[in-house]
């Protein structure tokens, strides 16, 4: 039951029954056939605690809160390179420098050290890069909430995600931390889907032979085309959640990848790569 693949509601209700964990075919959606086959309503925790001042003040009331779809407030578990990890309640209409920066949330980074990217809502979300998370391809600062994080799609954006927000430093390596997800989606993985199953253990092995200083200039195309293939061709988003890491990684520091696989020896000796391929930002704790 504690299995993170259980987030999936299907997969809650099989365990629930007793079953293993797999996500079930859908349609039939739980609230037409869910536990014991009885209509089930499979709420997150976040949306039932939105649902009591929705009740007691009104929607429209709540609606002022936030920005375009984005209303309401929204918890984000911060955590990574930053001098205040928590849990905070925002109002999504404050930008993500005010979040990263602001002593009432992040408080900044640690030891002088510059801003290198960014997992803005949880480890299935693309990570971004300093310069495209603080400001959007179209110029404007970006914005705490839904439509700002995603603008642009995967080229130049992400996602909110469930709200993880997990903050690089300079001194991170990319290929390491991409490395660090696949093998959590990999152990994570139900095996019900080949593409997931099969996929999520050769990213893990490629991504290691990368990081051990064992691998090749093709095994990075070989990266893409794997989490191409997963993507979309599952029963539940799992498979989508340990593409979508490998996918950005490639198409934000694909330089960094290139780097590890030149120099084997450097990247066995530090676990770093170059900082600077990631063009980190340093924006005073005062902004």
């Amino acid at each position: 039951a504690g299995a993170y693949i259980c987030g999936e509601e299907t997969a809650l209700i099989e365990s629930l029954e007793g079953k293993r964990g797999n996500p079930r075919i859908k349609p039939p959606f739980p609230a037409v056939k869910g536990l014991y086959d009885s209509p089930t309503v499979v709420n997150n925790v976040e949306t039932l605690a939105a649902v009591v001042p929705i009740i007691n003040e009104g929607g429209e009331e709540y609606a002022k809160i936030g920005v375009g779809r984005s209303t309401g407030t929204k918890l984000m578990s911060a955590c990574g390179n930053i001098n205040k990890p928590g849990v905070y309640e925002i109002d999504m209409t404050i930008s993500v420098e005010e979040f990263i920066y602001s002593d009432e949330y992040c408080g900044g980074i640690p030891n002088g050290r510059k801003l290198k990217a960014c997992i803005p809502g949880g480890s299935s979300v693309p990570i971004l890069p300093a310069n495209l998370l603080l400001t959007t391809a179209k110029g404007e600062k970006r914005l705490m909430n839904y439509e700002s994080l995603s603008d642009g799609g995967f080229a130049t954006g992400s996602m909110m995600g469930s709200g993880g927000f997990i903050v690089l430093d300079d001194n991170q390596c990319v290929v390491k931390h991409t490395y660090t997800l696949a093998r959590f989606y990999r152990h994570e993985s139900c095996g019900q889907c080949s593409p997931c199953r099969e996929g999520t253990g050769w990213m893990e092995k490629i991504l290691l032979n990368i990081e051990n200083g064992k691998g090749k200039m093709s095994d990075i195309d070989l990266l893409w085309d794997i989490q191409r293939k997963i993507e979309g061709n599952t029963i539940c988003p799992l498979g989508d959640a340990a593409a979508w890491p490998v996918a950005a990684a490639i198409r934000h520091f694909r330089d960094e990848f290139e780097w590890h696989v030149k120099n084997p020896d450097e990247c066995l000796r530090t676990n770093y790569g170059l900082a600077h391929y990631a063009d980190p930002i340093h924006v005073p704790a005062t902004a």
